[in-house]
């Protein structure tokens, strides 16, 4: 049961949302769809200016979409950044009601990671049998560099995903690794 003082347009919101619960659930209802239908129209009804009608200067706009944020060395783009007075609050990252964030292994943005370790994975895999019948020292070179950044790329990305500090990067990297026998 809904609280008595919530605004109306929030219990609105969330009735409309459990009468059509299913539809909502579905593959086919996306998260641009929800965040316009219920996440801009539950944050307007408790007072955020979501779309900038007051007119404020990019500065002191309440809400930022996709705002550019530095995480762990990685930058990130919530989908919302709640300010005050130009000073960030909170963010919200907002997902289509068919994904579970409870039970899903991977986020939105983990999955495009771990597509892209796959991608890699292929490369460096097809970049193993030019390397054996390389018969040229240049042509041996030329793989051998394609493989050492296909591995760069590949620690890149499982640094990202695990969000490592620049620290435990520079360790996990091999520069400083704590496990080499001295």
């Amino acid at each position: 049961m809904l609280e008595a003082n919530a605004p109306k347009a929030v219990v609105d919101l969330v009735e409309r949302f459990e009468r059509n619960l299913e539809a909502y659930r579905s593959e086919a209802y996306n998260e641009t769809r929800l965040r316009r239908e219920f996440i801009d129209p539950f944050f307007g009804a408790l007072g955020w200016d979501i779309d900038n009608r007051s007119g404020a200067a990019e500065a002191y706009k309440d809400v930022i979409h996709e705002d550019s944020i530095k995480i762990g060395g990685a930058t990130k783009a919530p989908d919302y950044c709640f300010r005050i007075g130009g000073t960030r609050k909170f963010f919200v990252e907002a997902k289509k009601p068919a994904v579970n964030v409870k039970q899903e292994s991977a986020s939105a943005f983990g999955r495009r990671i771990q597509d892209h370790l796959v991608t890699l994975v292929r490369r460096m895999l097809a970049l193993s049998p030019p390397l054996a019948d390389a018969k040229s020292p240049p042509a041996k070179t030329r793989i051998e560099r394609q493989i050492q950044a296909t591995d760069a790329a590949i620690d890149r990305l499982v640094f990202e995903l695990y969000g490592l500090s620049e620290e435990e990067m520079r360790i996990a990297g091999g520069e400083t690794n704590p496990w080499t026998p001295v």
